[in-house]
């Protein structure tokens, strides 16, 4: 690969992660300002924690292929290693970033999620 396509890469991954995280931060607001005005059960909160950060991982990707413009797999994954790493380190400064088997599988989760979406991002045709 050329400098100029892995330049392209790592700013599209970059700034393709930041968007992912702050759409997961979105996602994960909504769903506080919903436990807090309904009665929903206790056992809801860990999944939908999941489901946002696995739809702010596919956007991330997404966006990352779309600015890059190739290589969607790559650019995707490249995204979720970022994501992931932050939300590790993240975790660590709170105190909750032991590396154990539940986080090999969010990481798993995180940069499959980034792949797809830069997959889908690469192909996807906007309307003209």
């Amino acid at each position: 690969m050329s400098d100029k396509l892995i330049r392209k890469i790592a700013i599209g991954s970059g700034i393709g992660a930041g968007t992912g995280m702050l759409f997961s931060s979105i996602i994960i607001i909504l769903i506080a300002a919903v436990l807090a005005m309904a009665n929903v059960p206790a056992m809801l909160i860990a999944p939908s924690t999941v489901l946002a950060t696995a739809i702010g991982a596919f956007s991330g990707g997404f966006i990352s292929a779309k600015i890059c413009g190739e290589k969607g797999i790559i650019c995707g994954a490249v995204s979720g290693v970022i994501f992931f790493m932050v939300l590790w380190i993240a975790g660590g400064i709170m105190g909750t970033g032991d590396f154990g088997t539940g986080m090999i599988i969010k990481a798993l989760m995180i940069i499959g999620c980034g792949s797809f979406g830069g997959i889908i991002g690469v192909n996807y045709i906007g309307r003209k």
